[in-house]
């Protein structure tokens, strides 16, 4: 009972594409996602009951709708590795624009 990690409910016509269990990195996802053009929600499924801020007592998914989530996972893999986002656009050069 106690080994099983809590999941991500499932939505109608949306996804998750991030759990993390602080919120200040929710935050930072969320607005992440929102500079993108990326509709997303959070979902928190923290017990207030116990002020923890670990673990699945203080679990946040953050969800995209469903037709967005290969924007979002591409975004969020290229920021995890220090990549720049551009959305549908190509840097063929190597170079960033405007430097």
């Amino acid at each position: 009972m106690f080994n099983k990690k809590i999941e991500p409910d499932k939505v109608d016509d949306w996804k998750c594409v991030y759990e993390t269990s602080v919120e200040s990195e929710a935050g930072l996802v969320e607005a992440f996602l929102r500079d993108h053009d990326i509709d997303c929600q959070r979902l928190s499924k923290k017990d207030t009951a116990y002020n923890v801020n670990f673990g699945d007592l203080s679990a946040l998914y953050i969800y995209v709708p469903s037709d967005q989530s290969d924007a979002a996972e591409k975004a969020l893999n290229e920021w995890k590795e220090g990549k720049i986002y551009k959305g549908d656009e190509e840097d063929t050069d190597g170079e960033n624009p405007g430097t």
